[in-house]
């Protein structure tokens, strides 16, 4: 089911779980291209479980490796870059020029789990060496003497039969994670309960959730002749904001730059005056019928205004209501509905650039630092 590859996206957590010394899992792989899927479960004494989908039917088989192609597999998950990448590492591509090929590697660390996602051929060129290994291993797994099962008996889709929770490894970038397509599947174990507040604490940290509640977010995305511009902005009601830019002529890397600064009161008095204009917060979000599609030569802002009745988000574009374009989404109304807000954003936010952070601190302007 290539539904459940968003699914296996998920964010790192650590829910205070320890692991037995006799913990039997080691790898997990999650391969997907054009034509197929296919997935293994490898445990450390070497069994295996395997999954292959080529669109019509789905083969699951389960087997044991030698010792030998096991000790192989452990030597090639513990060499350099692999065994110390993490998430934030993996640079996607804001245009993919690639084949659709997207892996999930999943390796079981002793105290915990490293997950890496990448979404393209674009972005594992960089680890081929790493990586091809382990997706060689993948694709002749089912030469290995096994036994068969049936679908509806043996798919699982490779997951373990016990919650794994991950170790954190840095949080990954927002255009890697979304609220939408979290689903921590492998990390199964269910959320902590909140615990009374401290009468002690409470009335100090009273106002902290305030100033840091999101006030605007925003997810332009510029594509134009084979270039990208890709730009994302948070700001909060304290003033502070969050700016990331992402940039890719062609072929070429992307070039990032991350900023973050805080606006003065005037300033936040003037944004507030721009998301409260009556004809940006009257607007509704509505979906397309046949689902969300970016125009290919356009602009597409994303949206999220906090107003007292709840989250406003909303979808703006050039190709809005273009009826030459019926097979396009283009969202809410159009962009120009926007303009006054960013002029503001690129004037008071992308313009001033106050204090640059690391390539590595890229969240997609899911919270401020």
């Amino acid at each position: 089911m290539r539904g459940l590859l968003a699914a296996l996206v998920f964010a790192s957590s650590a829910l205070g779980q320890a692991y037995p010394s006799n913990y039997p899992y080691l790898l997990r792989l999650d391969h997907y291209t054009f034509e197929d899927h296919s997935c293994a479960l490898l445990q450390s004494s070497g069994d295996f479980h395997l999954e292959i989908d080529h669109g019509d039917r789905v083969k699951v088989f389960q087997g044991t490796i030698g010792a030998h192609q096991l000790d192989e597999i452990k030597n090639d998950l513990n060499r350099d870059p692999l065994f110390n990448l993490s998430q934030q590492q993996i640079e996607e591509p804001i245009i993919r020029s690639g084949r659709y090929d997207k892996l999930q590697v999943t390796v079981f660390r002793g105290d915990g789990w490293q997950d890496l996602f990448f979404r393209s051929s674009d972005s594992q060129r960089a680890f081929k060496q790493s990586l091809q290994p382990l997706a060689h291993w993948l694709d002749d797994l089912h030469k290995v003497p096994h036994r068969e099962l049936s679908e509806d008996a043996g798919k699982n889709n490779c997951l373990p039969r016990s919650p794994i929770v991950l170790q954190i490894r840095g949080r990954p970038p927002h255009d890697e994670v979304t609220a939408k397509t979290r689903a921590d599947v492998l990390s199964s174990n269910p959320a902590p309960q909140p615990t009374a507040p401290d009468p002690q604490t409470s009335s100090m940290s009273a106002a902290a959730p305030t100033l840091n509640a999101t006030m605007l977010r925003m997810h332009l995305l510029e594509i134009k002749n084979g270039n990208a511009h890709d730009r994302c902005a948070l700001v909060v009601r304290s003033g502070t904001y969050r700016f990331e830019e992402r940039i890719q002529k062609g072929a070429k890397p992307v070039d990032t730059a991350i900023f973050s600064g805080r606006l003065n009161s005037d300033q936040l008095q003037q944004l507030r005056q721009i998301i409260n204009d009556p004809n940006l917060a009257k607007m509704r979000h509505r979906e397309h019928r046949g689902g969300r599609f970016v125009p290919i030569l356009g602009n597409m802002l994303e949206l999220s205004i906090s107003r007292p009745e709840g989250e406003q988000q909303l979808v703006l574009s050039t190709a809005f209501d273009h009826p030459q374009l019926p097979g396009f989404y283009g969202g809410d109304g159009s962009l120009q509905n926007a303009e006054p807000l960013l002029k503001f954003l690129t004037e008071h936010v992308e313009g001033p650039r106050s204090e640059r952070l690391s390539k590595e601190a890229r969240n997609g302007c899911t919270e401020v630092p």
